[in-house]
């Protein structure tokens, strides 16, 4: 027999015939000893591959061969070149189970290698990396308690899983960190991967302790910022990172990665917005413990919350629940550090109009019902933090880039919230009077396409606009805003227009159901009556439902008419005292 080649067939063949204690003998044999060292590259790859899922449920025996085996090739064979091959099957590996006992032998071969770790441990890292990555995210349209099922998920528990392989993998090197000098390169490898395991798959993981406190998933994500704040005793730094992803992802220069000589730091595939949004959301969202030491007290408030608002608004780019729920925590505690009365000042910063656009698209389109209101929450939150000029600025903002009817009636109020503020001071701000108000009366008393406007589809914005109008005429006695001035305005531009389209809308729906009411006694069930309600039409839903949305469009314009009567009759007692 050629034992030379044939060493990796007589393994392969005593493993699948149960042969176990055959198996483990062969590398201790003196005529297969030197064959079992120079295969050892094609014997990791034919032992791995006898590793399935349930292996070590249904084979113990065969599964506990096989980790012996690949022990004893970390002793026999040349370190490096059993490196490469381990790094291979990592990366290649087809389940969960083959990942976990390929990590034991390359933890040990990395021990050996302990002069020459520094790239071989990156390697390794990458490899960990690439490996997450291929797991599936579980994306339910679940909320609240039914968020609980996701737990059950099979890709969820796979994350979590392989997630916990990894902290006993990387533990012992920290360890000796701690116990030697020169080690920075060798610190910051490790480092930069604990921040990427922060990004995905772990920022599609919902971290919430209200909804997960005892969550494996929660544990794990603890352990690892845990040990970054070991690591790096100034986490903050990392502010630094956020700063230049940012503007990369803006120019879309991103730097290349090929170069040796550059910092781990600076290796985009793991520092990256993603991981740092994810390292951020750890440190600031007050949803886990921060040990004090890792968090220096030089820096500046604004600078921490200005610059950890860019995660935020990268974060609010996504459409899953993790990443939401996680910009959304992140935001509301960063606008609980910022001051109250902030300058407009501040405005000049994109970071802000960022924000309230980040948060409206999140208010208006989100799959779940609990972010978008927690967003729209947060908005206000974000507006009042300003003094008034930049509430106004903010507002004004608002009003153009929300289209959508409750949105704008929801800045229409913060503003209405803002002036009656701002009326129990001694004196009214000046920017709620003159010019100033004329610009964001002509905002708010806006029919897009004049009488002929979608008065359905902008509902709540006009019945939001005619209660601040009535409020500020009946409000402002003396005029101190400068109401008088626009009275003639809001008539002729808004209302006039308004009762026009009014009297249209209410007759076009009438007429709809009437033709509802007829249909009912015609033999014919196939007569159509569309509706169209903001450019949609809405053909192919039951007669009953048709007439529903009838009568609640009627009962919108009843509520219009009688709240734009009174608003003529307070301007018209006005303009008679005046």
């Amino acid at each position: 027999m050629d034992h030379h080649n044939d060493i990796v067939d007589l393994i392969s063949s005593l493993l699948d015939s149960g042969k176990y204690k055959e198996a483990l003998s062969i590398p201790y044999e003196e005529k297969f000893e030197q064959s079992f060292k120079d295969n050892c590259w094609d014997l990791i790859s034919i032992i791995t591959s006898k590793i399935q899922d349930d292996t070590i449920i249904i084979k113990p025996s065969l599964h506990g061969a096989c980790e012996e085996l690949l022990k004893i090739i970390v002793e026999k064979a040349t370190p490096e070149e059993a490196l490469l091959e381990f790094i291979e099957q990592l990366e290649v590996a087809k389940n969960d189970s083959q990942f976990s006992i390929i990590l034991i032998p390359l933890q040990l071969l990395l021990k050996k290698l302990h002069l020459k770790r520094g790239r071989s441990l990156e390697w390794c890292l990458n490899s960990i990396t690439t490996y997450l990555e291929t797991i599936p995210i579980p994306n339910y349209k679940l909320e609240g308690v039914e968020r609980l099922l996701i737990d059950c998920d099979n890709n969820m528990r796979r994350i979590v899983k392989v997630y916990s392989m990894i902290p006993p993998f990387y533990k012992p090197f920290i360890e000796e960190l701690n116990k030697e000098d020169n080690i920075v390169k060798t610190k910051e490898i490790i480092c930069s991967f604990l921040i990427s395991l922060l990004g995905k798959p772990m920022i599609y993981i919902d971290l919430d302790p209200d909804s997960n406190a005892q969550s494996e998933a929660r544990q794990l994500c603890a352990t690892i910022i845990e040990d970054i704040c070991v690591l790096e005793k100034n986490v903050i730094k990392f502010l630094t990172y956020v700063e230049v992803c940012s503007r990369e992802r803006e120019t879309s220069k991103l730097r290349k990665d090929s170069e040796e000589d550059i910092s781990p730091y600076d290796h985009r595939e793991k520092i990256n917005m993603t991981s740092l949004s994810g390292l951020f959301y750890t440190i600031f969202s007050d949803h886990f413990q921060i040990m004090d030491t890792a968090i220096p007290q030089v820096y500046s408030n604004e600078y921490i919350v200005h610059t950890t608002l860019l995660t935020v608004n990268y974060l609010l780019n996504y459409t899953e629940y993790g990443p939401l729920t996680k910009a959304l925590s992140l935001c509301k505690s960063l606008l609980n550090r910022f001051p109250t009365n902030a300058s407009y000042v501040f405005l000049s910063l994109p970071v802000h109009i960022d924000l309230v656009k980040g948060l409206v698209k999140v208010a208006i389109y989100s799959d779940y019902e609990g972010i978008r209101k927690t967003a729209v929450n947060l908005i206000g939150i974000h507006i009042n933090k300003f003094e008034y000029k930049g509430r106004c600025m903010l507002i004004k903002c608002l009003l153009e880039i929300a289209n959508h009817s409750g949105m704008i009636g929801y800045a229409i109020t913060l503003y209405k919230n803002s002036i009656n503020e701002s009326f129990k001071n001694p004196v009214l701000d000046e920017c709620f009077t003159g010019a100033q108000l004329m610009d964001m009366i002509k905002k708010i008393c806006y029919l897009p396409h004049g009488a002929e406007s979608d008065l359905v589809e902008l509902a709540d914005q006009i019945i939001t606009a005619l209660n601040f109008l009535r409020y500020l005429v009946l409000k402002d006695t003396t005029n101190q805003t400068g109401i008088r001035e626009n009275l003639t305005y809001i008539e002729t531009e808004y209302l006039e227009k308004l009762r026009t389209g009014l009297n249209m809308s209410k007759a076009h729906y009438e007429v709809k159901l009437k033709d509802i009411e007829e249909s009912k006694s015609k033999s014919d069930e196939h007569i159509n009556v569309s509706i169209n309600i903001g450019g949609n039409v809405l053909d192919k839903i039951p007669m009953e439902n048709k007439k529903e949305i009838i009568h609640s469009a009627l009962n919108a314009f009843h509520l219009i008419e009688g709240l734009s009567a009174r608003l003529s009759e307070c301007i018209n007692l006005t303009k008679i005292k005046c």
